[in-house]
């Protein structure tokens, strides 16, 4: 579909409403009430399930470990006082021969090692003696070598399987969260390990700490040197992302007819030593050369198809990679302009932690109202709950994806209509300085419910996932890999769910733009947002295509830049190089630190590439609809200079 052809389709469900014309609509009011009133209905419940949770939930209870009879260590009648487990052969698959002891085992090095745990008894362990049996009553330790050797002693010979299954091992430990006794040192290893040379040194893990500890600085200011190069990269793109992407076109050409040469110069050279074999008298299917030639001038063939097919996308998409250098040159001056945006993903991300947090607590609380017990086969407790419990735990699950969904919500429309206010911001004259805060009144005022509509749908796919995922899980474990034709099955629902769910966060994110622009309720907005990407379905790949490109050089710019920057300074400083162990653990953190500051910035900058895509694709069919609009140069320059030079 031409360019022409797009400019006479229209581009929403309805034209475009003519107040646009003024900016983002003013006169807003509620809209999409039902689910506000859905949602704080759904509030109310979760908040009386983690009530009756902290109210009748024990989670202390599964914090302790519990002895093959039951017991909670250090709880229950019985075992009260001995409040650590103790694993007498701490290896796994012998989980559940443990044993409560009042203390953890320890002695100083050179001092007498104990022969007796002080344990309480169970119908394991019956013994607290230290032992070294094949069959739970001989210590082999009482028989001399020849015995041993003669298996015919035994009732069975003997096994490793057994020494662990009847032995009582006495190793120094240390207390892990006053509960679990674990092993320290080497001298238990090399009893029943052998060597711990495949074990990590905790010597390296000091150095390691220590390493940090000495780079603290560096690491708080690799925050600033990220976010300053971030600023950089906006600026680079601001008045060089046309010169890039052209760039990079250009140079996309240069490289096909260099391999299209190449190709051409290895068939001709292949053609002349198939000719010299056919002189041989070498038949034409054995000749090996001959065949290569053809692979070679095939392959030529395919790219010169690749090449002219390239350049007629070039010719009919060369107004869209206008447009889209535009926008995204438009987008890097709104974040450098306005760069209190950059202030609505950390806190988000602050306020997502934070819900996380009270959901497992209040999960562990809800998940403790069953019936606490310990295990047979393993020191950790068990809980069985009845069909009411299992009920608040699904629809905690729920509200969980819910509310998380609904905060991505608010901080996708804070930034959507920050960009919105921020391009008509020359509008007759009127400008709204504070965006973000605008936006924030906005969302809480009159957008709730759409927000809350949007999160709810996208809340209901990512649940069905987490059943998919539940259910695959589970066959695995009761049925090993399951059926080809079953696990098959599985498998397709998992990805069209995966699918699914990426097109809802498609629709949500450009539901959320015309929300920004017009005020309408979700499913208007939804729909006015789907007819435009669908109109526009070559704009929208082209722009999302060398947004996406572009988005991805300045994570990897920004981490790079920052890891190298910070590495030459404890690489260089008298102040560290000196005392440093190692620089990796540090330049790792570095790394991951202006990572994620990377990603911050993209995630504003993706999102303002977005808004500020559908804000000039409206603006360009309002100045269609009214030429004059162009006179008052609304938009930001780098659109308003694509709109002049598309008007000639």
């Amino acid at each position: 579909m031409s360019h022409k052809e797009v400019e006479n389709k229209p581009i929403h469900g309805n034209p475009p409403d003519e107040q646009l014309a003024n900016g983002p609509i003013e006169n807003r009011s509620c809209r999409d009430l039902i689910c506000f009133i859905l949602f704080v209905a759904a509030t109310v419940a979760f908040v009386v399930i983690i009530s009756m949770g902290f109210n009748q939930g024990k989670p202390e209870r599964l914090s302790y470990a519990y002895d093959p009879n039951g017991r909670a260590c250090g709880h229950d009648d019985g075992v009260f006082n001995a409040p650590y487990i103790y694993l007498v052969a701490p290896l796994v698959g012998y989980l559940n021969r443990s044993v409560c002891v009042s203390q953890c085992p320890n002695w100083k090095e050179g001092a007498k090692q104990p022969t007796r745990l002080k344990c309480v008894v169970n119908k394991v362990i019956t013994n607290c003696s230290e032992r070294y049996s094949y069959d739970g009553v001989n210590d082999i330790r009482d028989f001399d070598v020849d015995f041993l050797i003669n298996s015919n002693n035994y009732a069975n010979e003997p096994s490793v399987d057994k020494l662990f299954n009847y032995s009582t091992f006495i190793y120094n430990s240390t207390s892990v969260l006053n509960r679990l006794c674990i092993p320290s040192g080497d001298e238990y290893v090399s009893k029943i390990y052998g060597n711990m040379d495949d074990i990590a040194s905790v010597q390296v893990f000091q150095q390691w700490v220590a390493d940090i500890r000495l780079t603290y600085k560096i690491l708080f200011a690799s925050v600033g040197i990220a976010f300053a190069i971030g600023l950089f990269y906006m600026l680079v793109m601001r008045y060089c992302a046309g010169t890039l992407t052209w760039t990079a076109i250009f140079l996309y050409f240069v490289c096909i007819v260099l391999f299209i040469i190449y190709l051409n110069d290895k068939a001709n050279a292949y053609k002349t030593r198939a000719a010299l074999n056919t002189a041989k008298g070498i038949a034409d299917v054995d000749n090996q050369d001959l065949q290569t030639y053809y692979g070679l001038k095939g392959s030529m063939i395919g790219m010169c198809i690749i090449g002219g097919l390239s350049l007629l996308g070039l010719l009919c998409y060369f107004n869209r990679i206008r447009m889209a250098i535009a926008v995204i040159k438009t987008a890097a001056l709104f974040v450098m302009e306005v760069p209190s945006v950059m202030l609505v993903p950390p806190i988000f991300s602050i306020l997502v932690m934070g819900y996380w947090g009270l959901w497992i607590i209040s999960f562990f609380y809800i998940y403790s109202m069953g019936d606490i017990k310990g295990s047979s086969d393993t020191p950790l407790a068990t809980v069985e709950w009845n069909d009411n419990i299992r009920y608040y735990l699904i629809y905690h699950l729920f509200y969980g994806l819910w509310s998380n969904a609904l905060l991505q919500a608010f901080s996708q429309f804070i930034l959507a209509s920050s960009a919105c206010l921020w391009f008509y911001q020359h509008s007759d004259g009127q400008l709204i300085h504070f965006y973000v805060l605008e936006s924030v009144k906005r969302s809480i005022i009159y957008h709730f419910g759409s927000l809350i509509f949007g999160a709810l749908l996208l809340a209901i796919v990512q649940f069905i996932r987490f059943w998919l995922e539940y259910i695959n899980y589970q066959m695995k474990q009761f049925q090993g890999d399951p059926k080809q034709p079953v696990k098959c099955f599985i498998d397709c629902l998992r990805c069209y769910a995966s699918c699914f769910e990426r097109f809802v966060s498609f629709i949500n994110k450009n539901a959320f733009i015309q929300i920004a622009l017009t005020g309408e309720s979700f499913i208007t907005a939804a729909k006015n947002g789907f007819y435009l990407a669908w109109n526009n379905a070559g704009q929208f790949a082209v722009t999302s295509g060398i947004g996406s490109v572009f988005c991805n050089l300045c994570k990897l710019f920004i981490a790079f830049s920052t890891t190298f920057l910070c590495y030459m300074i404890i690489t260089t400083s008298d102040a560290y190089k000196d005392e440093l162990n190692s620089p990796i653990v540090p330049t790792l953190l570095f790394f991951i630190i202006s990572y994620v500051i990377g990603d911050l910035f993209m995630s504003v900058y993706g999102m303002a590439i977005d808004a500020i895509l559908q804000c000039s694709i409206t603006e360009l069919e309002l100045v269609k609809a009214k030429p004059g609009l162009l006179q008052k140069k609304r938009a930001p320059q780098p659109i308003q200079d694509f709109l002049e030079e598309h008007k000639k």
